[in-house]
């Protein structure tokens, strides 16, 4: 299996993308799906699964280094494709760097603040299953009740 990093050159965008990584360490989402087409390509890089809508790989990825993509390369169309919101309002101008490296650090503290929650090897997508579990419970705890306040907001 060959491994690529993203290509050496840096500007804003790269810079920005490189400081956060939260679309691939399963802090925004709990999967990736995955084009059909391409299935048997990202198969040599990913454990691929049958999700509800088609074939998937489930976040964290495994490939995210320090958020840097260690098959850059050889990234799904999925992958290849995202824009966050932020990355997409800095490019069209509607925001700037600083204002865009702010909303990152902000995210990054929110989901610091949301870490020490997590049980034993509990992915973010898997403490929002648990919270949704707990919210729909009529005898939840104190501690769920807080534990959903928290996650939540």
């Amino acid at each position: 299996m060959t491994t690529s990093a993203p290509p050496k050159t840096s500007g804003p965008e790269e810079d920005l993308c490189t400081s956060c990584g939260m679309c691939c360490d399963g802090t925004l989402f709990g999967y990736v799906e995955i084009d059909e087409d391409e299935q048997s390509k990202v198969e040599q890089f990913f454990t691929v699964q049958e999700g509800k809508d088609g074939p998937i790989f489930h976040q964290p990825c495994v490939h995210n280094r320090d958020c840097v993509c260690t098959v850059y390369e050889n990234r799904p169309n999925t992958c290849r494709a995202y824009r966050c919101k932020t990355l997409s309002a800095f490019q069209a101008g509607d925001i700037t760097a600083a204002e865009a490296s702010r909303r990152v650090a902000e995210a990054q503290g929110a989901r610091a603040e949301i870490l020490p929650l997590l049980e034993t090897d509990e992915t973010i997508t898997n403490a929002r299953v648990r919270r949704a579990t707990a919210a729909a419970d009529p005898e939840r705890t104190r501690s769920q009740v807080a534990f959903i306040l928290k996650l939540t907001a």
